[in-house]
């Protein structure tokens, strides 16, 4: 996780398939083949409101069930 404070964001490496994800451009984002943080064939999510939070939940859960 990293918090971009110039962009107003939370940033979060989630180890979930990305195609199990439906992936919407500034939100989600695939992260295969990046190496991300650590995080390898995973889900970036971007978090810059609590609309966004409320709309990451179930990504979040799933993620968190799967670990």
């Amino acid at each position: 996780m990293r918090v971009q404070p110039r962009k107003h964001q939370l940033v979060v490496n989630l180890l979930l398939d990305p195609d199990t994800v439906e992936l919407e451009d500034g939100f989600t984002r695939d992260l295969r083949g990046t190496g991300c943080l650590g995080v390898r064939d995973g889900v970036e999510l971007r978090l810059g409101s609590f609309d966004d939070l409320h709309r990451a939940a179930d990504i979040l859960q799933r993620s968190v069930a799967a670990a």
